[in-house]
């Protein structure tokens, strides 16, 4: 009976000890910088034409962010993203006796944001954070001919980022456009609607 009564003392002990390590890796935090390098692989979501090929809807980018913890459970962050995403896809013209002619739409798209989050921490082990916030930018480069860069751009960055150990974590961001780079009249609406896996290594 004394050995069972030991046992789970023992035990309560080292929760006890692991949770007061991870309240004062939380504590710690408060005050100070976190520089976040990070590689992104990015998904369009959106089809420039009635059928969409798959051609150019995945690209990569990278950026850096460097985020203030205010608490022990929020913090706030700014950094630098430089990203490119597209999408190919064909559209058909047609007319009462049938189809006419078939264009090819094909959009590469550069842009440099400057990404401002909002950013929750709910675990005292800083495994998991919930990020949204503001990014403004600009459409630095095009392949189209029907895009103009140099263009100011807007985005809501909305993200889920999970530590998979003390310096790694991996994030899944959706960026919702608001900005409209198809400005031509009687056309299609295109926003930067991407979803993009972020690798991000952590320098504290």
């Amino acid at each position: 009976m004394n050995r069972k009564i030991l046992l789970i003392l023992m035990g309560a002990m080292m929760l006890l000890t692991k949770a007061s390590a991870q309240t004062t890796e939380q504590e710690d935090a408060v005050g100070h910088f976190t520089y976040c390098p990070y590689l992104a692989v990015f998904y369009s979501l959106y089809s420039a034409s009635d059928e969409s090929t798959g051609g150019n809807k995945l690209q990569v980018g990278f950026g850096f962010e460097t985020e203030y913890r205010i608490t022990k459970e929020i913090g706030i962050s700014a950094g630098l993203e430089l990203a490119n995403f597209g999408v190919k896809g064909r559209s058909t013209l047609n007319d009462r006796y049938g189809p006419v002619h078939t264009f090819v739409n094909e959009y590469k798209m550069k842009t440099l944001s400057l990404p401002l989050m909002f950013n929750l921490h709910p675990l005292a082990s800083n495994r998991l954070s919930l990020r949204m916030g503001l990014q403004p930018g600009w459409l630095i480069k095009t392949d189209s001919d029907k895009l103009s860069s140099g263009g100011m751009c807007f985005a809501i960055p909305v993200g889920v980022a999970v530590g998979l150990g003390d310096r790694v974590q991996i994030e899944l961001r959706a960026h919702i456009g608001t900005t409209n780079f198809e400005d031509r009249k009687d056309h299609g609406e295109l926003y930067q609607r991407t979803l993009a896996l972020n690798l991000v290594y952590i320098i504290q």
